[in-house]
């Protein structure tokens, strides 16, 4: 039912209008994508309820990265406009994320990647290679927001996967 109401909602935002027809429209096509996601797709109301309890961690998530990457930005800038100050000096470093799953590590790369002065250049299991503009960008890598915050929603995420399976 939660799906089907996504759905329904989605349709009805992206359409942008309330007449008789978009809604009945709507009812149709929201109904036959949710019968799909469920018959072919094993999607469950279980998987529903888990991404709602999860959706919290997931945008605060978000805006740390957010938040990372403006900061990334600011000390790039410092470098490009006075680099004899900051000093360049590159360097690779490797550290173990804590991290269980591929996903959550590949997600971690990603955002270590899309943050000016970092870059992930490998990923083997729970190690990831990392090269930075300085050691200042490499530095907290380990104890990042980021990463603290992925070992949290994959806790949680845990904690709701083993009371799934538990029913």
């Amino acid at each position: 039912m939660l799906l089907f109401l996504f759905f329904f909602a989605l349709w009805l935002l992206l359409n942008g209008r309330m007449t008789g027809d978009v809604i009945g429209f709507g009812l149709v096509i929201a109904a036959g994508v949710t019968v799909f996601a469920v018959k072919i797709c094993g999607w469950s109301e279980e998987r529903s309820l888990r991404i709602v309890k999860l959706s919290g961690q997931l945008c605060a998530y978000l805006a740390c990265l957010f938040v990372e990457i403006i900061k990334a930005n600011l000390a790039v800038i410092k470098v490009i406009l006075a680099p004899k100050a900051q000093g360049v000096n590159p360097r690779i470093f490797r550290f173990h994320s804590g991290l269980k799953r591929p996903f959550a590590n590949t997600i971690l790369a990603n955002s270590i990647t899309i943050t000016p002065g970092t870059y992930t250049i490998g990923v083997d299991g729970d190690t990831l290679t990392v090269h930075g503009l300085n050691a200042e960008f490499t530095d907290g890598a380990p104890d990042s927001v980021l990463n603290r915050r992925l070992v949290r929603l994959e806790e949680t995420l845990q904690k709701h996967t083993r009371g799934e399976r538990r029913k």
